[in-house]
């Protein structure tokens, strides 16, 4: 029961995951199919039509457990604090995270001829990247979104950050161009919901139970509801509208070897006019740290902060790109055993990982395995086990099983994240169903979807690609 519960919380109280689900990789499950649009979803002969995950979300969360920072705060202030960095970090370390739930996605097959698959989804993505000083920075997170975008906090003015949060509403479409290679694209609407951007080039306090002695220049843009608190309506799709699109294609070769490339959500956001930007140049001493009576320390000088700081700001709009990336798999199955072997790379900052995934099958059961190593040097062990027939697929995984196990640990154990500490832990899952007519091959059926509309039928891709040939006279 306490195992369980740990779980739980991780999933609760979770918003951040740096990975993608490579062990779904080349599975031909629907969470697969809209990941990689080039790929299959349904098998001839024994699929059901239609595929969605009926309102069951896709969750692909972690932890990154934020400790009691507030408690840290309160504590540096009554014992005094000083920090300064000008510059470059001399200890340089990144934190990446992405949030990736397919809120809905419904997928149906169209023609035989081409296998023809159309989907459509809802996600829900969040993307943040802090560049911290591994000898400064501490208490790095925050409980909301408010303390995270506001004018910064002690510790916080020594890292540089990013966060941005968005709708994603897709169209995909995949088909065989010939028998052994396959194109699919997905096209999507972007909705943005919050953005956070913070760029300090110089940083200096002082803290002590009473005053704040600050030296500080810095650049930020920031998009959030009004105060920093989320309700429904702020977090509704269709504002800050944008844009991508997800380009795919699959080949295999005669001897059975199987590759898979994509570019992925190569996009934008334009984030509207109630947006803010600025900079500010702030040299002050002996602020006072004034409140209510009662009200705690960490509250004082916030408010201390965000009145020194508040210089040079304005309200316009600006436009942010979205996390996109390439990818590339090969693979070949050996009897019961798929091994794939994953590139991926970051097209707008130097992020890259590769990523071997070692799947065995047995009946409808399959366990994965997946070291990977990224850029940032980081080492991280995966694990997966799905169930997956023609019609029903779950599956549940973790990309990082030994810091999972701690982050666990300490929840079992009621423990807080040190302040210097930053104790993560991820588990994504899923559910789809198939439903409606089976499609069967024409051989066997008088009747399936798109076959007899047309026997002279073009493919779209095939119509695309036929600017280029050569008309015959």
């Amino acid at each position: 029961m306490r195992t369980l519960l740990a779980i739980l919380l991780i999933v609760v109280f979770s918003f951040n995951a740096k990975s993608q689900q490579y062990a779904l990789f080349n599975t031909k499950t629907l969470f697969d199919s809209f990941e990689n649009p080039a790929q299959k979803s349904f098998v001839l002969d024994s699929s059901r039509q239609f595929a969605s995950n009926f309102l069951i979300p896709y969750m692909d969360l972690s932890s990154l457990s934020k400790g009691n920072s507030n408690e840290a705060i309160r504590n540096l202030v009554r014992r005094g604090y000083s920090q300064t960095r000008l510059g470059e970090f001399t200890d340089p370390k990144t934190m990446r995270e992405d949030v990736n739930v397919y809120l809905l996605a419904i997928r149906l097959f169209k023609y035989h001829k081409y296998h023809s698959e159309m989907g459509f989804s809802w996600q829900i993505r969040s993307e943040t990247q802090i560049d911290y000083d591994g000898n400064l920075s501490r208490g790095l997170f925050y409980d909301t979104f408010q303390q995270f975008t506001t004018i910064p906090r002690v510790n916080i003015f020594n890292n540089n950050g990013r966060l941005q949060t968005y709708h994603q509403l897709s169209f995909t479409y995949r088909e065989n161009y010939t028998k052994r290679w396959a194109l699919g694209a997905k096209m999507s609407l972007l909705s943005g919901v919050g953005y956070a951007e913070f760029d300090a080039s110089r940083s200096s306090a002082t803290v002590n139970s009473s005053t704040l002695d600050l030296d500080m220049a810095a650049k930020f843009r920031l998009n959030y509801p009004e105060g920093g608190d989320f309700n429904f309506k702020s977090t509704l799709p269709f504002k800050n509208l944008g844009a991508s699109i997800t380009l795919g294609t699959t080949y295999t070769t005669k001897s059975g070897i199987f590759m898979m490339a994509n570019v992925k959500d190569l996009g934008f956001i334009r984030w509207g006019k109630n947006s803010y930007s600025g900079s500010f140049d702030v040299t002050a001493t002996n602020v006072p740290l004034v409140g209510n009576p009662g009200e705690e320390e960490d509250t004082k000088l916030q408010r201390a902060l965000d009145d020194a700081a508040k210089t040079n700001t304005e309200q316009k709009r600006f436009i942010t790109p979205i996390n996109s990336r390439a990818d590339f798999l090969i693979s070949k199955t050996f009897g019961p055993y798929t091994p794939n072997l994953i590139i991926t790379k970051n097209i707008f900052n130097k992020y890259g990982e590769a990523a071997f995934v070692n799947t065995i099958k047995s009946g409808t059961f399959s366990f994965s395995a997946i070291p990977s190593y990224n850029t940032d040097k980081n080492f991280r062990l995966g694990v997966q086990g799905m169930i997956q027939t023609p019609n029903f697929e779950m599956f549940l995984g973790t990309n990082d099983i030994l810091q999972s196990y701690y982050a666990s640990k300490e929840i079992i154990n009621n423990n807080q994240a040190t302040e210097t500490g930053y104790h993560r832990g991820s588990i994504y899952l899923g559910m789809a169903f198939k439903i409606g007519y089976i499609v069967e091959h024409p051989m066997n059926m008088s009747w399936m979807p798109g076959v007899g509309d047309g026997k002279d039928r073009q493919s779209i891709f095939g119509r695309i690609f036929g600017i280029f040939k050569k008309k015959k006279t």
